[in-house]
């Protein structure tokens, strides 16, 4: 057992975080293949595990699980969605008695991996202290902007609700 299982909402994370999203510099592939190397040599430790989730099929046809050590993909199959995939890793983990941590900026996702019982990250932070600040933001600028008044209240709400089997004193 690892000490922690962390799942990525993949294309969540890749395109909130400006140094992976892609461009006119950076196809989608390559923004793929940069966040798994991330995770692989620079994030966590021995004892943390990724399972990261893409949506839809790969596009060279690959298994809907792949990778092995520390990082692992996972492909949702049509119909099914990321979050759908995600909801139902999360649920898995979690049965074994993995400690889950989600990194995600959907509200639903993360709500449902709080009632699990999962951490949450929110993927506009989760790689900021392994990339740095990105070109367009200015120095001293701490906070990510891509949140709106509106959903950080909504995400406050999340992270104040109690884990199941906590008290809500």
């Amino acid at each position: 057992m690892s000490e922690r299982t962390v799942v990525l909402d993949a294309y969540n994370v890749i395109h909130r975080t400006p140094q992976l999203r892609p461009g006119s510099d950076r196809t989608l592939r390559e923004s793929r293949e940069k966040l798994l190397n991330l995770l692989a040599w620079m994030m966590g430790g021995e004892t943390t595990r990724f399972i990261v989730v893409f949506d839809g099929a790969e596009p060279h046809g690959r298994d809907e699980a792949e990778g092995s050590g520390r990082v692992q993909v996972r492909w949702s199959r049509p119909p099914e969605k990321a979050d759908d995939l995600i909801r139902r890793l999360v649920e898995q983990e979690v049965a074994r008695g993995e400690r889950v941590t989600v990194v995600t900026a959907d509200l639903e996702v993360a709500r449902h991996a709080r009632a699990m019982g999962a951490d949450i990250a929110l993927s506009d932070l989760f790689l900021a202290s392994a990339l740095g600040r990105a070109k367009d933001e200015e120095p001293g600028d701490e906070k990510p902007t891509t949140l709106s008044r509106a959903e950080l209240e909504e995400w406050a709400k999340v992270f104040r609700a109690p884990r199941p089997g906590e008290r809500d004193d």
